[in-house]
């Protein structure tokens, strides 16, 4: 059976959305649609249910998807491996980030890998608040270091590399700039960025952009985005505010903004990796962040 139409209902099935799915994988929707239809004729019953409004598992899709999904990313890898070979190039490891990264650990923790596996070449691809989980899930990159919960079912994760205090960012001249620490009840008055349903979890988006209060106060909606720089020009026009990490604030300015504490808990970032990539080669990165970590004093005991 076809890599490529294995690929494309895997994406659609996990996405539940064809546009996406095709964005994802870099092909036309309709090429997509025609893979998913092919399996369906294959197979001799529906993997997904279709309406003008949305794209559901039907329980024979449900049952393929997981029996198939693990042995898809296994195959996509070992092809991309022997690939390299081929062309005389040795592994490689793509680590996927948003925002910062590792932030300063990131010299150390290449360091270390390297030292321990100096037969991999490690490459950074920057994600953004919508695929920083689906990109490992679908095969993007192998890891991801992100803020948790965990963005995205189909995830394992690692120790807690660093945990930082939230801020909240605002206009200059807010009415909240210059508190020592912000209660978050004060979030009532306020319209906090959102970003578009379906990509992450509830739990992740609720967490770091809450639409309520501690005790149950509704927060505004305030405008769609999708990476870190999108939320601060939003802020920056007086639309909304947002909440980032403390160590984020070292890496990101932007004019007409300010950072104030809140005090909500804090953000923990950790690596993450597909639940069934089982290679030694992700557990060595790991080991190596956990060093380095250990060994900068930001790491959780």
């Amino acid at each position: 059976m076809d890599l490529r139409k294995l690929e494309c209902f895997v994406a659609v099935a996990r996405m539940l959305h064809f546009g996406r799915a095709a964005d994802f994988i870099g092909v036309r929707q309709s090429v997509v649609s025609e893979a998913v239809k092919a399996l369906e004729e294959a197979l001799g019953g529906k993997l997904l249910e279709r309406t003008s409004r949305r794209v559901s598992l039907t329980p024979l899709g449900e049952a393929f998807l997981k029996d198939i999904q693990p042995s898809v990313m296994a195959l996509k890898t070992a092809l991309s491996d022997a690939r390299r070979r081929a062309q005389g190039r040795g592994m490689e490891l793509a680590i996927g980030y948003l925002g910062g990264g590792f932030y300063e650990l990131t010299s150390g923790i290449v360091a270390e890998f390297q030292r321990r596996r100096p037969d991999v070449r490690l490459r950074f691809v920057e994600l953004n608040y919508l695929n920083q989980g689906s990109a490992v899930v679908h095969g993007m990159v192998d890891v991801a270091i992100v803020r948790l919960p965990l963005p995205n079912a189909g995830l394992s994760r690692g120790a807690t590399l660093f945990r930082d205090a939230r801020l909240l960012v605002v206009p200059e001249g807010h009415r909240l700039q210059g508190r020592a620490l912000v209660d978050p009840e004060e979030l009532r008055h306020e319209c906090m960025v959102q970003l578009p349903p379906g990509y992450v979890s509830d739990g992740w988006t609720s967490y770091h952009f809450p639409t309520a209060t501690p005790e149950g106060r509704r927060i505004a909606a305030g405008p769609e985005i999708t990476t870190v720089r999108e939320g601060l020009v939003a802020v920056a026009t007086g639309d909304c505010v947002m909440t980032l990490s403390a160590r984020a604030q070292n890496y990101f300015t932007h004019p007409g903004i300010a950072f104030v504490e809140l005090d909500l808990p804090p953000i923990e970032s950790a690596l993450v990796w597909r639940i069934d990539d089982q290679r030694p080669v992700i557990q060595d990165l790991e080991n190596a962040a956990r060093a380095v970590a250990q060994r900068m004093g930001t790491m959780l005991a």
